[in-house]
């Protein structure tokens, strides 16, 4: 079961890009909370992760490196780690098609055994080129690369590049109503036998609910899974030993809900909470809040 619904999550993101254009809609504009966006714009964005009781830290080293004396990450495996991490991302076109991006990231940790770390993360940037758009439609590829600027001994960072391609779909269906979605495969370069590809794929929707004069209120809903392709994990046992496995197959599925406030054309303030429904998970509790100006 778990099986068929990440291929589910990814056969409609997938149909959303190629699903043909509809009549009678207007622009397309980026509101989910937990999805790329497939628009070009001139953006500042400031945005804070919170996530809770993560018990599995090293898996396919997608947020942490392998832990262990002598390893690049944790000098302990650690049973569950806390985190807060503040983005400053910003875009800036380079013509109609072209845009190019770059995100730094501060994160302070809270694990259960080794000690607290805060500071600078893996800093990333990486260009979008538009492949296909009308006036309620876009289909983006993205590519983007992860820097080892954090200390991963620290957990401040995963202590191996990154590559990552994406696909980015945005349609709008009504004057209200608007679907994203996005398809991201992440590709290790140079880690431990933990570090493995994972896809993400992420499917959202979101819907104009309330205006006044130019305030604008926009619940939505989003779902971001993530399915591992190779690499390991470790897990601390309640006896304090640890176990290490493959992680191949794991699937994570989180459900995020939230509201975006725009406040006309300029600037939007975005606040959401998530989880996972799968066993397999990143973190039990996430939250996140950001804000962006356009110019």
């Amino acid at each position: 079961m778990v099986a068929r619904g990440r291929w589910v999550l990814i056969t409609v993101a997938v149909l959303v890009f190629l699903s043909p254009p509809v009549q009678g809609q207007t622009g397309t504009e980026n509101n989910a909370g937990y999805i790329d966006s497939a628009t070009l714009q001139n953006t500042l964005r400031l945005r804070l992760d919170l996530g809770y009781d993560n018990r599995a830290a090293s898996r396919a080293e997608f947020i942490y490196p392998r832990a262990g004396l002598g390893r690049p990450g944790f000098p302990r495996p650690e049973p569950s780690v806390g985190l807060q991490e503040l983005f400053l991302y910003g875009e800036h076109l380079l013509g109609e098609r072209w845009s190019a991006f770059a995100e730094v990231p501060l994160r302070w940790i809270n694990p259960e055994i080794n000690q607290n770390g805060a500071g600078l993360s893996d800093i990333n940037a990486g260009f979008k080129y538009l492949l296909l758009s009308d006036d309620r439609s876009a289909l983006t590829f993205q590519f983007r690369t992860y820097a080892p600027t954090g200390e991963g001994d620290r957990g401040l960072g995963t202590r191996h590049v990154t590559f990552e391609p994406a696909l980015l779909g945005c349609r709008r269906f009504t004057e209200r109503l608007n679907l994203e979605s996005e398809l991201r495969l992440w590709v290790p370069v140079g880690g431990t036998q933990f570090a493995g590809n994972v896809i993400r794929s992420g499917l959202g929707v979101n819907y104009d609910l309330f205006r006044l004069g130019n305030v604008r209120v926009i619940p939505m809903l989003d779902l971001v899974s993530f399915t591992v392709l190779d690499g390991q994990v470790s897990q601390t046992l309640p006896s304090g030993r640890s176990l290490i496995r493959d992680a191949a197959g794991d699937f994570i599925l989180d459900v995020k809900v939230g509201a975006r406030l725009r406040l006309g054309e300029s600037a939007d303030f975005y606040s959401g909470y998530g989880r996972p429904v799968t066993g397999d998970r990143w973190y039990e509790n996430g939250y996140r809040f950001e804000f962006r100006l356009r110019f």
